[in-house]
């Protein structure tokens, strides 16, 4: 299956990009500079891998959470505990442009593969760290997985119902977002060491990203002195806009817009005219304000309707309105399926998987999956002869001696 049936170029193609990361976050990012046409080439540890190649469930002896975001890459098996491992590291990163690494601070610097000691080799690297709380500060070297970063910037705080108790959101925001800023803070300094020659570190806090992430909810505290809690699915300041239940399901309402007619046409759909013209209702804010006078309303009506007829209604009055979809009906529903956003990849062991493509799409490029995703130390040989020059015979005492 060919990765690339467009034939055109990606926009990274000819950036080479070192990873040396383990889970979520770090993968996360170089599999989006792989989506982008970039070499990624994954350092791992012999024999064991990526801790992801051992989290369920698996499908045909395969990760399905390793597959989810090692699509594209190249795998090298090389022993950081030795010295000679950690030295055909260094040499293949003085060739390299980008590195990526997500271990806690100091990880790097007791391999002596920290940017200090790279820069003075290779002037042009942009070299990123993801951590949990960044380099510094009283937190820096504490270990931190997803659940705790979104715990402590506040995630988690806003998520569930009222009254409820605090939920993780169902998808692992703390390690994907500091993926996502980590690898648009990679191109930003790519294109800054195209100018001056010089690369960049990059120190990316999932701690950090979190609290970016919460800008509403900090503009909310800092305007009112009110602790934001959790809402349920309603906004804090548009009404209707929410989940809610119908006759045979779930639908949600995303009204923002403080167009009367709007607000009218919805209250003559549900059946309560007469809320068009009250002041209390007059907009989004005023809304909000008395949302215990409309709530009940609303609810009782929706019910009584299935989703389906409610979609219709709502669209043809220009309501914003959509279902609430499981993954299942997300992989077949027919806009996702025409945006080609569930892609099939080639893999060795199982023949195709099928993966969540990339929402990179750009004319003239090709953005998207390059492959499936690689074998432990699938590619080791090929990274040590093309890129690092070494003779099969050199590689092949390498291998002898357990260093790859």
């Amino acid at each position: 299956m060919n990765p690339n049936p467009s034939g055109l170029p990606g926009l990274l193609s000819g950036v080479t990009v070192v990873e040396i990361g383990h889970i979520l976050s770090g993968p996360f990012c170089t599999m989006l500079l792989a989506d982008l046409g970039a070499r990624v080439i994954k350092v791992e540890r012999p024999g064991l891998g990526d801790p992801a190649r051992r989290l369920g469930p698996r499908a045909g002896g395969q990760s399905a959470y390793f597959m989810s975001v090692n699509r594209g890459k190249k795998s090298i098996a090389v022993d950081l505990s030795r010295e000679e491992g950690i030295g055909l590291i260094r040499d293949l990163l003085c060739r390299a442009d980008v590195l990526v690494e997500n271990f806690v601070p100091g990880t790097m610097a007791r391999l002596g593969l920290d940017y200090p000691s790279l820069k003075t080799l290779n002037l042009r690297l942009v070299y990123a760290s993801i951590s949990g709380f960044g380099q510094d500060g009283p937190y820096a070297r504490r270990p931190a997985l997803d659940i705790i970063v979104q715990a402590m910037g506040g995630m988690m705080s806003v998520t569930g119902e009222p009254g409820g108790p605090p939920l993780r959101p169902g998808a692992s925001l703390g390690d994907s977002v500091a993926g996502l800023f980590a690898a648009l803070a990679i191109v930003a300094a790519l294109r800054d060491a195209e100018n001056t020659g010089e690369g960049k570190y990059i120190d990316m806090s999932m701690l950090d990203c979190q609290v970016t992430m919460m800008e509403n909810a900090f503009s909310r505290y800092f305007a009112t002195g009110d602790v934001p809690g959790p809402l349920g699915s309603r906004h804090p300041a548009a009404v209707p806009f929410q989940a809610f239940a119908t006759k045979d399901g779930h639908i949600v309402v995303a009204m923002i817009s403080d167009d009367p007619s709007l607000w009218g046409s919805f209250c003559a759909a549900i059946g309560h005219s007469e809320l068009a013209d009250d002041i209390r209702f007059k907009d989004s804010w005023a809304r909000t304000q008395n949302y215990a006078l409309l709530q009940p309303l609303m609810d009782a009506a929706m019910k009584k309707r299935p989703s389906d007829e409610w979609l219709g209604e709502f669209a043809g009055i220009g309501v914003p309105c959509g279902p609430i979809n499981n993954i299942e009906q997300v992989a077949n529903d027919p806009q996702v399926v025409h945006r080609g956003m569930i892609a099939q990849v080639a893999h060795n062991q199982l023949g195709t998987w099928r993966v969540a493509n990339t929402p990179f799409k750009m004319a003239g490029n090709y953005c998207g999956p390059q492959g499936g995703s690689p074998e432990l130390g699938e590619h080791t040989m090929e990274v040590l002869e093309e890129v690092l020059g070494l003779s099969q015979g050199a590689v092949k005492e390498l291998k002898q001696r357990g260093i790859v």
